[in-house]
Order: structure tokens, then C-alpha cells, then sequence
């Protein structure tokens, strides 16, 4: 087994450190918050006192934000001063593809191997990823790829592979921005169907009816807001960010990403940046328009399945596995 580093102990970090030392992988891990990393040398970790000393033969980031990883990455005592030839380094943070770009050209100038990755849970991750119950996107050489798959396999029951180091984390700001889209609009759609006095349960069960599954879905993650299956307002906060900045720099104008990102921006004013987006949308929208949504609620307990043997699957021009 390979050794590994773990640098970030967060919402997912922690979670993703109790299952490799649950699946037997030696692990060093380091924090800037020492009960997190406590937490995990009691369940078997070993304590590292810098980002340097937590870089092993395989070393994961999972950090918030491309500042972070720059920091634990290119800092004094980071991970670029403690690689050695054939050491692997795989980003699973929060980073923006430039970040990913930047950071494969460094190691690679160091003879070490980048993958940047995204980890993708329909839960929280203190349930999902401890039972492995979730999907990892990684992009790099295939070769690197290859030589990281053990330790792949171990985290995820679904390892799907692309050619760029940069592509996981665009897709995964693509993604959020699906989700946000949908969020906003089923917001505005109970506002609307209730200011007319029309509950919109009765909307639901039109739609459950008619056979109309993707949009009564959508109707019942919002009027499940109050749970809190996945991430807060603020990770939402920094992907819209991200996304403004990428299309900025590549010079287009997106007029629905700028709309979303001001909403975004102020339901963040109210005070809801730790609730789920949904919670925090439909606090603004009653402060607007002072229509009141607690009609639309309707409490949904989510059901995990059982974990998987892991597949792997190759998205782009290399061979499937």
C-alpha cells in the first residue's frame, strides 16, 4: 500500500482520512486546526507539523479555496519543498482550473505527477464518504492516473477519468451552477404560486400526476431546504465566484451567471451563509417580496444505497478500464 499525505481535515477532508486509515493506507496528516487532526491520529493517523512533512509517496489536498492550496502547496515548508521523483500529488480542493494548471507545470518541473480531482456526493459528506458512497472526477497523464488508481479506488465506487488536470474542477463549478440555477428558479416559482394563493404542495402533486419527475424534483429539494444534505451557502459563494472570474478572464459576457452571483451576494447579507442555498434563497425571496414560504416545506429523509465494487471510466481518448 501506499503511503499518503492528507493536508486539509474539513467537511470532506476528515471524512476522506477516517476511510483510508479504515481501509489500512498509512496516513500523515496536518491541519491548521489540531483537534481535527487529533481526531484522526487517535483513529490510527500520524501527525505532521507542516505541509512538507505530510508529503509522502502520495499526498491529498482537500482544502476550500485555490488560496489555500497555493499556500500549502508553494508556501514556506509546503508540499513543492518536500517532493521527491515519482511523488504524486492530488488536488481534491475547491481550486479554480488556472490553479490546477499552475500547480501540474510546478510538480512536473520537479519530476512529480499532478492529478486535479472533485469529489461529487449526493449527501453529507460526514455519511457519504466514509461508506465511500461517492463519485471522484480526476484529470491528468493517464500514467499518473494509472499509478493513483489503488488509492482512487479505495475513496470512490465511481473513478471518472479525463485528460486535463483542469477539466474536474471546471465541470464541478459547471455543476454547481446547474444546481444554483435550479435553486433560484424553483424559489421565484413558489414565491409566485404562493403571492397568487395557490400552495405549492398542490403544484407538486400536479406534477407528480402528470408524470413530470425532473421538475417535481426539483420542487421537492426546495421545499427540503431546512435539511442539510450538502454544502452551505458559502462553498456556493466561492464556485460563483470562480466562475465570474473565469468568464472574465476569457472575456464573455454571461448575464444569468452575474444575475446568480448577485443573489447569491445577497442572500449572504441576511446572514445565511451557513444554510443550504435553497434555505438561504427562499429567506431572501420572503424578505423581498414578504411572501411567506413555510407552506412549502415538506420534509424528505434521503436514502443511501449500499457501496459498490469500484468502476472506473474514461471520458476522453483513453482506453476504457
Amino acid at each position: 500500500m501506499k503511503n499518503i499525505g492528507l493536508i486539509g481535515l474539513g467537511n470532506a477532508g476528515g471524512p476522506l482520512g477516517e476511510r483510508l486509515l479504515n481501509k489500512g493506507f498509512p496516513l500523515k496528516v496536518y491541519d491548521l486546526n489540531p483537534q481535527a487532526v487529533e481526531t484522526l491520529v487517535k483513529l490510527g493517523a500520524e501527525k505532521a507539523g507542516t505541509p512538507e512533512a505530510a508529503t509522502v509517496e502520495v499526498t491529498i489536498t482537500i482544502l476550500p479555496s485555490s488560496v489555500e492550496v497555493r499556500a500549502a502547496v508553494l508556501g514556506e515548508r509546503g508540499v513543492l519543498a518536500g517532493i521527491q521523483p515519482g511523488f504524486t500529488l492530488i488536488d481534491l480542493s475547491g481550486t479554480d482550473p488556472e490553479c490546477a494548471r499552475d500547480l501540474e507545470r510546478r510538480i512536473e518541473a520537479k519530476s512529480g505527477g499532478f492529478l486535479g480531482g472533485t469529489l461529487h456526493a449526493a449527501g453529507a459528506p460526514s455519511v457519504t464518504i466514509p461508506k465511500g458512497l461517492l463519485s471522484i472526477a480526476i484529470g491528468g497523464k493517464k500514467e499518473v492516473i494509472a499509478s493513483s488508481m489503488e488509492v482512487l479506488k479505495a475513496l470512490a465506487q465511481k473513478i471518472i477519468c479525463v485528460n486535463e488536470a483542469s477539466s474536474p474542477k471546471a465541470m464541478k463549478i459547471a455543476v454547481i451552477l446547474f444546481a444554483i440555477s435550479d435553486s433560484i428558479i424553483t424559489t421565484e416559482i413558489c414565491t409566485w404560486l404562493q403571492a397568487q394563493g395557490i400552495d405549492p404542495m398542490t403544484f407538486l402533486r400536479l406534477l407528480q400526476t402528470t408524470g413530470s419527475r425532473a421538475a417535481a424534483n426539483r420542487i421537492e429539494e426546495f421545499m427540503s431546504r431546512h435539511k442539510s444534505y450538502g454544502g452551505t451557502l458559502s462553498n456556493i459563494e466561492k464556485d460563483i465566484r470562480q466562475a465570474v472570474q473565469v468568464a472574465s478572464a476569457l472575456n464573455i459576457p454571461l448575464p444569468f451567471l452575474n444575475t446568480a452571483n448577485e443573489i447569491v451576494e445577497q442572500s449572504g447579507t441576511l446572514g445565511s451563509n451557513r444554510i443550504t442555498p435553497g434555505a438561504a434563497f427562499g429567506k431572501l425571496y420572503e424578505t423581498r417580496t414578504g411572501v411567506n414560504l413555510s407552506r412549502a416545506v415538506k420534509e424528505r429523509e434521503r436514502s443511501f444505497p449500499e457501496f459498490q465494487e469500484p468502476q472506473v471510466y474514461y471520458l476522453e481518448d483513453t482506453e476504457e478500464s
